[in-house]
């Protein structure tokens, strides 16, 4: 399962950003390595709390927002989640010392595009964070280790059969894609934009848009990591 990024797998910009950390030298530590990707200090803007991020957000537009796990006033879980209702288009990016299965995947749930612990380095964490730029979503190795362990255990048997419409076979309720949808979906699960896929399937970014919205709500999710989770959970993807 490779790590993919938000919505519309564009490259985003890292400026302004917004850092959710309760911990000084941990916000000092993001500060500085955002300044190293050609952030200026003015646009960094910094909270330590959930009600500190949802005012700002009301307030200001962010080209990504940092959030830790454990808040002194909730979950950043909690405020990925209202991100995702309130500013769908602002991807957000976990950094945070918690590396629990119940965290990680409630975390990728809420709509996070990226899982990243504070144990890396300085250079880690900015090299992770730049490919944002290039329509990347940076989940640490190890939670990615974790991630393709836990789907080699959980992975369900695909129906093998294909209906004659070319859809693929619909599972626990889902609603049935069509081959086409089953095509893009493959391209999102190798990581490739919206861009890349449109030029690729000879098609507009435009219908590469529509069949992964069609492709959204048919496995019921919000995100491109979600989808390819979803789908390979039921079978609908090797």
């Amino acid at each position: 399962m490779s790590p993919l990024p938000i919505e519309d797998a564009e490259p985003v910009s890292l400026s302004p950003a917004l850092i959710v950390e309760d911990d000084p030298a941990m916000q000092a530590r993001l500060r500085y390595v955002l300044s190293t990707l050609g952030c200026d200090e003015e646009r960094i803007a910094v909270t330590d709390s959930v009600a500190g991020a949802q005012q700002l957000l009301g307030e200001h537009g962010y080209g990504v927002v940092l959030v830790d796990i454990g808040l002194p006033d909730g979950s950043g879980v909690e405020l990925i989640d209202w991100l995702q209702a309130h500013h769908p288009g602002i991807p957000a990016v976990v950094i945070s010392a918690w590396r629990t299965e119940e965290i990680i995947f409630a975390a990728l749930r809420a709509g996070a595009i990226g899982y990243l612990l504070k144990e890396r380095d300085d250079v880690e964490l900015g090299i992770a964070l730049r490919s944002i730029e290039q329509g990347g979503a940076p989940i640490d190795p190890s939670i990615a280790r974790h991630i393709l362990a836990w789907l080699a255990t959980h992975q369900p048997t695909a129906d093998a059969q294909v209906q004659a419409s070319g859809a693929a076979p619909a599972a626990d309720g889902l609603a049935p894609l069509t081959r086409r949808e089953r095509k893009i979906l493959e391209l999102v699960s190798q990581g490739l934009s919206n861009r890349d896929m449109a030029e690729s399937l000879s098609i507009s970014r435009l219908t590469v848009e529509c069949h992964t919205k069609n492709i959204y709500r048919k496995l019921a999710v919000n995100s491109r990591t979600e989808a390819v989770f979803q789908a390979r959970r039921h079978g609908l993807l090797r």
